[in-house]
């Protein structure tokens, strides 16, 4: 899935315009950015952690983010 379906679901599920949907989604990337960067991982409650990986290579340094589902998240998707 990516943004704009993101957006399009979120509308569609809670009766929203795609522009206040994208707004919502705006803000939780921006508070998600903002925490990754002042303390390395974000943990949402039952959903799982989001960390910041710090990966270096010859060549280049890169930052990349890892998401780690919870177990109830993964419970809830492998259970349909």
């Amino acid at each position: 899935m990516n943004s704009l379906e993101l957006i399009n679901k979120l509308a569609e599920s809670n009766n929203l315009s795609t522009g206040r949907a994208e707004m919502i989604i705006s803000i939780i990337v921006e508070r998600i950015s903002e925490k990754l960067k002042t303390n390395g991982q974000i943990e949402v409650e039952n959903f799982g952690k989001f960390v910041l990986d710090n990966t270096t290579s010859s060549s280049s340094y890169r930052k990349k983010i890892k998401f780690i589902p919870s177990k109830s998240f993964l419970e809830k998707i492998n259970t349909g």
